[in-house]
């Protein structure tokens, strides 16, 4: 079991520090939130148009209606959609924001601020709340999670993650320490992962697990991890109304181009390895960089701070580097074979996305190594603490100079003006920004009947654009559009002859087409050429309506989550109703508090 230190209280100071050293840190994206990055405007138009939809009255949107210029888009079937319920909250606070950059760079601000709180809220019952303040901070400024995740990526649904990783963590410590409301805790917090990301939740979840086997007694190991394996069940049904659409309706998206081509993991281990492009090699430089910055903190933490640790503290220095020295190697191309024989694996895309965890694991090890310093000790031995810490956070500083020189840049926030910023970036590059434009999504959540070359280039999509705005489509027949929501639209056709009339949207199955009265359904096929809606009509003026209807795996979803909410409930009822019974008393630790 976890030794717990003495001073676990919230300190206001500690937490208004970690406000401001956040603000400081993302300031580019919370003053104007302009950051011209990779993904940014692919968030943008996901945000923007889920937030339209909710606040139209569809509380849970997975059919953009908006997305690629009108024909729509089901990305919201396959994408965890928390981080934007957060900023469409966001909202009603920017009235003057037509294209959302505030709200989204507000957001994105939130994330890591509230990183910092909830990696205190972990470290402080370990390490005591000093030591979990210094860690919080190096855990807010890590270059992969500030510099990769906001600044070069805009990687928004993994920097949401940074936030729920310690409170797992630290609802899983509270769990095999007895906790009942912790359970609640544990469940919340994992369904909170997995409706953020879940390449994340995937490498985390193991992790999750071993460090509840760590932190529980030898005696009560089984009934521990098996109270904590419940508990992510039970969060893992709370999320089941996106889950279960997401794993059993994957054929109809071409997801398989997440793993293919210059995205396929055989391009993205560290220092050595194939590079399709130089963009691809410089990145993973930079990633290399950071990684060995990291790394040489963990070793640094683990040594310098294993000379003064009490047995307790550095049995979790040795768990903490075992879980370093792991994910590090999986990163590297000695562990290639590992990653061709396990396909789970490959769904995570990246080696180097287990960054995350070696930031996990290097704050945990700084934390403890602030700790065991004495009160009563050498100056001296605060100086490799501090060398440690700057050349970590020093990492991220170019990066965060540079966005602190374009948020001052005059001229508000627009995606005329981010593609300005991209003016001599390569033909590609350029290339795929004009498609965001567009408001085209990702190859990888289009619908599979649409030719990849529509995502991938502007022209294409513009001319197909251009030809279903159009009202005259195949011989001589008119659609028109009477009324339009985005799980339901009107159309006016008027064909002078029998056939197959093309629809201004994209194809889904799911999607029907209904006419007259009594209402009709008509059959429906993709277009072989464009992927669109084609449907099957007679001679004259129909009055069609298209609506998706709830699928199979929708209700399935939505009825596993109502039983965990029931059961949540339940549990919230019995750990609230009965007094907390205190942790459970190691002898061969001391200080021990109780969690309640």
């Amino acid at each position: 079991m976890i030794r717990i230190a003495g001073d676990v209280q919230w300190r206001p100071l500690h937490l208004v520090i970690l406000l401001l050293y956040g603000a400081f840190l993302t300031w580019p994206a919370l003053s104007n939130g302009y950051i011209p990055s990779r993904d940014v405007l692919t968030h943008l138009h996901w945000f923007t148009n889920f937030s339209h939809q909710l606040w139209a009255g569809e509380w849970y949107p997975r059919w953009l209606d908006g997305m690629n210029g009108g024909l729509g888009s089901p990305v919201f079937f396959f994408y965890p959609p928390l981080p934007y319920y957060f900023t469409a909250l966001l909202k009603p606070l920017f009235h003057a924001d037509p294209e959302g950059w505030h709200q989204l760079g507000v957001a994105a601000s939130m994330a890591v601020i509230l990183s910092g709180f909830s990696t205190y809220s972990w470290l402080k019952r370990i390490g005591g709340s000093t030591p979990a303040l210094v860690a919080a901070i190096v855990y807010m400024g890590a270059p992969y999670h500030l510099v990769v995740d906001l600044y070069d990526r805009f990687a928004f649904a993994e920097l949401w993650a940074f936030v729920w990783l310690p409170l797992v963590l630290w609802s899983a410590q509270a769990t095999v320490g007895g906790s009942r409301k912790a359970l609640v805790g544990l469940a919340l917090s994992y369904a909170g992962l997995l409706l953020t990301h879940l390449p994340t939740a995937m490498i985390f979840s193991p992790l999750a697990l071993a460090y509840a086997v760590f932190c529980t007694d030898r005696r009560d190991r089984m009934r521990d991890i098996m109270a904590v394996a419940g508990a992510m069940a039970l969060g893992t049904g709370l999320a089941a109304t996106f889950l279960i659409p997401a794993l059993a309706t994957q054929n109809n998206i071409s997801l398989s181009d997440m793993r293919v081509g210059r995205l396929s993991y055989v391009y993205h281990f560290l220092y050595y390895g194939p590079r399709p492009t130089a963009d691809i090699a410089d990145m993973l430089i930079q990633q290399g960089r950071y990684v060995a910055a990291v790394m040489i903190a963990c070793v640094a933490a683990f040594i310098f701070g294993g000379l003064t640790m009490a047995q307790p503290e550095r049995r979790q220095a040795h768990f903490w580097l075992v879980i370093a020295v792991l994910v590090f190697a999986i990163m590297l191309p000695m562990a290639r074979p590992l990653w061709d024989i396990l396909p789970p694996l490959q769904v995570t895309q990246f080696p180097w996305r287990f960054n995350i965890l070696l930031t996990l694991a290097m704050t945990a090890l700084i934390a403890l190594w602030v700790a065991s310093i004495k009160p009563e000790g050498s100056r001296f031995s605060r100086l490799p603490l501090l060398i440690v810490c700057v050349v970590v956070m020093g990492q991220s500083l170019p990066s965060l100079v540079t966005y602190l020189a374009v948020a001052a840049s005059p001229g508000e926030p627009s995606m005329d003006k981010m593609f300005a910023q991209f003016g001599s970036l390569n033909n590609d590059t350029k290339e795929k920004v004009l498609a965001a434009k567009l408001a085209a999504d990702v190859e990888e959540y289009r619908p599979r009947w649409v030719p990849y070359d529509i995502f991938h280039s502007s022209q294409a999509l513009s001319g197909l654009l251009a030809r279903v705005q159009a009202k005259h489509q195949g011989q001589d027949s008119t659609v028109s559009i009477l009324s339009r929501s985005p799980r339901r639209i009107v159309l006016s056709v008027d064909t002078p002859a029998e056939g197959w009339v093309k629809l201004p949207h994209f194809y889904y199955p799911g999607w029907r087409a209904m006419t007259g009265s009594p209402a009709t359904q008509l059959p429906l096929r993709p277009s072989v050429q464009e992927g669109l809606l084609e449907v099957s009509v007679k001679p004259g003026r129909h009055e069609i309506v298209l609506e998706l209807v709830t699928s199979m795996a929708e209700w399935i979803g939505w009825a596993i989550s109502g039983v965990s909410v029931v059961l949540l409930g339940l549990l919230t009822f019995r750990a609230f109703r009965r007094r907390e019974l205190p942790l459970r008393f190691n002898p061969q630790l001391n200080g021990i508090k109780d969690f309640s």
